[in-house]
């Protein structure tokens, strides 16, 4: 006969075949040898199997249950909170300390100046429009996702009368009350005398004249801003000039071309303005506090001045302490200064000798060009400190979010492409953020665009850094490895960053190169997303 197949080799094992057909198969394996190979194999295969079925679970080995031996730590973590440490120290006593003293200079104390900021002031004027416009969306989605999952439903009579009921009390339901008065002038506004707006006014004009009272807050976006009238709150202006005759029982918080202040304000006055004027008539009862071109204080104020910018004339009553830092500072014949007076200056101040000073003047010239003291220990501690501070910035971004790091790390790469989408980026991103910022209803998107482009900026040395030290010691793997990386790569940053002259320029190029390559890797992340929408 000759040779069977698997199938009847598999069946003869088994006993399933008749005996006729047995004996044929038994005595063809006697004389074939390859017959009886298959034989023996395929009767070893099922015993593997059976053994296999019918065996108990495989322990476990032993040096997979056994705990790992403990390993004393790293000189890399160990370097790190060290680092963390000083960063920390240096965060706050070099930028938190300084910025909080200066902020309770200014009138904002501890307790109230996240309060005054993020819930009374006007970053958060108009957020009533805004709510209602999110109910009124949030009442639309409803409805469009209801209707869509009854869709098949909509032959049913009850069906359409029921979700258009829903729909149509939804958008019966009364909206808040506004907390301000809104008014569009066409093209001007005028407030007359006699009348009182008994809530916050809001006010969007080519030329704006309160003539009448305000029983809240004065918020303007106007070319020209005149108040005659009495404002029992703040008085907040974008405009290109602001004149103050009436009474101010608030704050005065005014970015401008031209302030010019003939009254009494009751808290304190804050300014970003080419031209400042106090008249010898006004009277701030709070701080001052102002970034100006050219300023002439002949009134008087009750606490700390607080100033930067080019020129500057005091001629009135100082009731607190005084710093300055300007170009040219002169100190008049009338002027009296109760506390200390500290100026920085490009010249020594004129200082009539009729003017009265608490306490010795304290001059420091400023010098002009490169202001960096190579000669001294201090500034070398200081700019250590400033390199702790970025490691462990970097340190912490690694942690947190350690792809987004290494994606615009790898982005970092492609040099020209990088520094044209941050030069494009760094520019364009506070102009759109401050356009949102004006329609008021965007002021939260503006805010926090602006606050994520502030860290941006301070980003961008991190991801430029931890590339400059992968070209230097190569490519590794882990977070040492990438550590080790960052700390020589900023370091050697810092390093070029103090050369005189053109350590400026270089920097502003790692600026933008670094953002160029963060806004890169956060395409890379949303291009996916991108295409499966489409």
């Amino acid at each position: 006969m000759s040779h069977f197949d698997e199938m009847t080799a598999l069946l003869y094992l088994e006993s399933q075949l008749d005996a006729e057909h047995a004996r044929d198969i038994a005595g063809h394996a006697v004389s074939c040898a390859e017959c009886r190979e298959l034989l023996h194999a395929l009767e070893t295969e099922g015993v593997w199997l059976r053994e296999s079925l019918a065996g108990e679970d495989e322990s476990v080995p032993a040096h997979l249950i056994n705990a790992p031996e403990r390993h004393p730590a790293p000189w890399g973590w160990i370097s790190a909170l060290g680092l963390s440490a000083g960063g920390a120290y240096t965060l706050w006593s070099g930028f938190v300390e300084p910025w909080r003293a200066q902020a309770a200079q200014a009138g904002f104390t501890q307790g109230n100046l996240f309060t005054m900021l993020f819930f009374s002031g006007a970053f958060w004027k108009g957020w009533d429009a805004m709510r209602s416009l999110m109910e009124f969306l949030a009442v639309a989605t409803l409805g469009l996702v209801v209707m869509w999952l009854l869709r098949r439903r909509w032959r049913s009579s009850p069906t359409i009368a029921v979700v258009m009921g829903a729909i149509i009390c939804s958008l019966a339901i009364p909206p808040a009350a506004n907390a301000a008065e809104t008014k569009n002038g066409n093209p001007n506004y005028t407030l007359p005398a006699g009348e009182e707006v008994k809530t916050d006014l809001i006010v969007f004009a080519d030329h704006t004249q309160i003539n009448g009272d305000v029983d809240g807050d004065l918020i303007v976006w106007s070319r020209n801003v005149t108040v005659n009238g009495h404002v029992k709150g703040d008085v907040i202006a974008f405009a290109q000039e602001l004149r103050v005759d009436g009474p101010v029982d608030g704050n005065v918080r005014a970015c401008v071309q031209t302030l010019q202040l003939n009254n009494t304000v009751g808290r304190n006055v804050m300014g970003w303005a080419g031209d400042v004027n106090l008249d010898e008539k006004a009277r701030v009862n709070g701080t001052m506090t102002l970034g100006f071109g050219q300023a002439q204080l002949d009134g008087a104020v009750a606490g700390d001045l607080l100033a930067y910018g080019g020129e500057m004339g005091v001629n009135g009553s100082l009731g607190h302490n005084a710093m300055i830092h300007a170009g040219n500072v002169s100190i008049g014949p009338r002027a009296e200064i109760k506390g200390q007076t500290k100026i920085e200056a490009h010249q020594q101040p004129e200082v009539s000798p009729t003017a009265k000073l608490g306490s010795p003047l304290e001059f420091t010239l400023k010098k002009r060009g490169p202001e960096k003291d190579y000669s001294s220990a201090r500034f070398y501690w200081h700019q250590t400190l400033l390199w702790g501070a970025s490691f462990v910035f970097g340190l912490a971004v690694l942690l947190l979010a350690p792809g987004f790091f290494f994606d615009a790390e790898r982005a970092c790469r492609k040099a020209a492409q990088s520094i044209g989408l941050g030069l494009l980026f760094f520019f364009a991103t506070p102009i759109v953020a401050i356009i949102v910022c004006i329609t008021i209803v965007g002021l939260g998107v503006g805010i926090s665009a602006l606050l994520l482009w502030v860290i941006a900026i301070y980003s961008a040395q991190v991801f430029v850094g931890s590339w400059l030290g992968e070209r230097i010691l190569g490519e590794g793997v882990g977070v040492g490895a990438a550590l080790g990386r960052l700390a020589l790569g900023l370091l050697i940053l810092r390093a070029v960053h103090m050369l005189p002259y053109i350590g400026g320029w270089i920097a502003f190029v790692v600026l933008v190169w670094g953002m160029g390559g963060m806004v890169l890797a956060l395409y890379r992340y949303m291009r996916p997303q991108l295409a499966t929408a489409i």
